[in-house]
């Protein structure tokens, strides 16, 4: 069962945020983010909420358009991912300096 304090309604989330729903629902086509059903109503998780306007902002700002956003958002994964090894090789290293 959904926890209802992490989700917000998506209608509601596109009023206060003047992000249309169809943004939304294209992010969810191609993959870019994940949302709840339930009753008729469609849920986004809290935690998604700064990746959708990041999203939003490359899209409306600099053009970018959804297989664009795509690879940056798996570009940005695969950095992080790098990032986090180096610092673990890092720690690694420290211990037999």
């Amino acid at each position: 069962m959904m926890a209802r304090e992490k989700y917000i309604l998506v209608n509601h989330y596109c009023q206060n945020s003047h992000i249309e729903d169809t943004f939304i629902m294209q992010l969810q086509e191609y993959g870019l983010i994940s949302f709840e059903e339930k009753q008729n109503n469609i849920f986004i998780d809290e935690k998604d909420i700064s990746e959708i306007e990041r999203l939003f902002r490359l899209h409306h700002d600099l053009g970018i358009n959804f297989e664009g956003l795509d690879a940056i958002k798996q570009m940005l994964k695969r950095m992080q991912k790098l990032e986090n090894e180096l610092t673990l090789l890092q720690k690694k290293l420290r211990l037999y300096e």
